[in-house]
């Protein structure tokens, strides 16, 4: 059942690159008769809203096309227009809450340990910011573990001589 949201827009990580895309994209919007196409999500999505624009402006197209930033990746800013976008705050914000929990938790359980995972597309955006927060006593980036070659041996250790 559709209750709202991006199940009822429509959600899709395609870009439009060719020129029937472009016409097709055209020829819908003016069948249907739209004055405005609002772009919501990040810089893939606002890209494509951006040469869309573009392309309905040097083809005289009536429809207006907005795009609107909205990701939490962390990656789309324009300072000081979109200082932050409404994804990436919201949701640093909600998992900052949700890990401050979890710490009071562990202060009055001492005899365990707590590891929370966070998302994020490739960058470790999101996890920075919770960890600026809420200040866990380790927090551990998918890009450093990458860079430096760690396997789960190598974290485990460094984890257990910090316990220690």
């Amino acid at each position: 059942r559709n209750t709202g949201g991006f199940d009822m827009l429509g959600s899709g990580r395609h870009k439009i690159e060719t020129q029937e895309q472009f016409e097709d994209s055209m020829m819908v919007c003016n069948a249907i008769g739209l004055d405005g196409l609002v772009i919501i999500g990040g810089d893939d999505s606002n890209t494509n809203g951006a040469v869309l624009a573009e392309y309905f402006k040097e083809n005289d197209c009536k429809t207006k096309v907005i795009g609107t930033p909205k990701t939490i990746d962390g990656d789309l800013k324009c300072p000081p227009h979109v200082p932050v976008s409404f994804g990436f705050d919201t949701a640093c914000k909600t998992f900052a809450t949700l890990v401050g929990n979890v710490a009071v938790d562990a202060l009055s359980a001492q005899k365990y340990y707590h590891l929370v995972r966070l998302m994020g597309r490739s960058a470790s955006h999101i996890a920075l910011e919770v960890a600026l927060l809420t200040h866990p006593n380790a927090c551990l980036f998918g890009e450093e573990v990458a860079e430096g070659k760690q396997s789960l041996k190598d974290i485990t250790m460094e984890l257990a001589d910090m316990i220690e």
